[in-house]
């Protein structure tokens, strides 16, 4: 089934957006933001639309990542895309982003997909051969296993050595294409959607 879909990722310092035509990407755009993804997002998408001159109207689903990830991310994208759902009338599909992150990765074996939090801690949860072992925490990456890590700027705690996969839009869309049927089995209404908002352990 061909299909037209607009993802987007603000789960962390990367504002991610990706849109696909008949199941094709056609474009994307990836920007590091300074502060708030605010300043940047609907610009972004803006720009992206007009570039490709494509109707938003006539799109099939948004695609939102709900996290783990920044707080402050995490609500943007979200508060972004209900507005966008509610005027164009379209279906949110949320995404988990350790999931889409990992996509087409072929990663075997135990593991933990990661993102920086704050100071020592992260975004962390356990899989096996790509199925999740474990609860989605925030914790110090110090009491983690001593499995490979596989995330995005961790690089930021000293001493810790990881293999960067980073979240984007792509990805989700690659996701998306791939779970197709287990997505939008169950449609969710809008208010029953919402990010994953991770609190540390102490």
């Amino acid at each position: 089934m061909k299909m037209n879909v607009l993802a987007i990722d603000t789960t962390t310092d990367i504002c991610s957006i990706s849109l696909a035509v008949n199941n094709k990407i056609i474009d994307s755009n990836d920007k590091i933001i300074e502060s708030s993804h605010t300043k940047y997002l609907a610009k972004n998408i803006d720009s992206l639309i007009r570039k490709n001159t494509f109707s938003i109207s006539n799109l099939d689903y948004i695609l939102l990542s709900i996290g783990p990830g920044s707080y402050s991310g995490l609500r943007v994208g979200s508060s972004f895309v209900k507005g966008l759902s509610y005027a164009i009338k379209k279906q949110i599909i949320p995404i988990n982003t350790f999931e889409s992150m990992i996509v087409n990765s072929n990663l075997s074996g135990n593991y933990y997909v990661a993102l920086y939090s704050h100071k020592n801690y992260v975004f962390a949860q356990e899989f096996l051969d790509g199925e999740a072992l474990s609860e989605q925490v925030c914790d110090k990456i110090s009491n983690l296993k001593k499995l490979p890590i596989y995330g995005y700027a961790l690089n930021k705690i000293e001493n810790i050595q990881y293999k960067e996969e980073k979240p984007s839009a792509i990805k989700m869309i690659e996701y998306f294409n791939q779970n197709f049927e287990s997505l939008t089995k169950k449609q969710k209404d809008i208010n029953d959607i919402s990010p994953i908002y991770l609190k540390k352990k102490n």
